[in-house]
């Protein structure tokens, strides 16, 4: 049985699942490092996905694994970052489908995070081992910081990246 390569209609999709990731990590006030951090996935990764960009100028197609760390990171249902997740799957993504509904599902508030938050380790279904990675990773660029201040190692550079919005702004911690 030949399965069918391409599907038209994906670009579409994964422009609108591009977008509502982007919404979401902004209403989270986070960079596109911070969500690396917390995913484990590269800050290109995240710049892709919201870009739907992939190889060889194609749209991009992440992994469902990949789409299961993003929610997880940012406390949501999968299906939240999901365009027209609750929907049959048209030809292409419907116009309605752009964007998300910050209030379903209905018992999750969208708050941000930051530092202050994964420092305390609490949060709605925030498991201890992502707070405990995101701690290490913090205190490790802190060490680095501190050794270059004292001229003992070179300065991390913030920001930077190729084209678009990278999300590699200033993170106050």
């Amino acid at each position: 049985m030949a399965q069918e390569q391409d599907w038209n209609g994906w670009p579409s999709f994964g422009l609108s699942l591009g977008r509502n990731l982007r919404r979401l990590r902004k209403a989270r006030r986070l960079t596109q490092d911070d969500l690396a951090e917390l995913t484990g996935l590269t800050r290109n990764t995240i710049s892709n996905i919201e870009r739907n960009l992939g190889n060889a100028d194609t749209p991009g197609d992440p992994r469902l694994s990949t789409v299961y760390r993003l929610a997880r990171a940012l406390d949501v249902p999968p299906a939240v970052l999901l365009p027209a997740g609750g929907e049959m799957v048209a030809d292409i993504c419907p116009a309605g489908a752009y964007g998300i509904t910050l209030r379903w599902p209905a018992d999750i508030v969208l708050e941000p995070f930051r530092a202050e938050y994964v420092d305390h380790g609490t949060g709605p279904r925030y498991e201890s081992v992502v707070v405990d990675e995101a701690r290490e990773v913090r205190q490790s660029k802190r060490r680095r910081g501190t050794r270059a201040a004292q001229g003992k190692g070179t300065p991390a550079v913030e920001g930077g990246g190729q084209g678009g919005d990278d999300g590699g702004d200033s993170v106050t911690e």
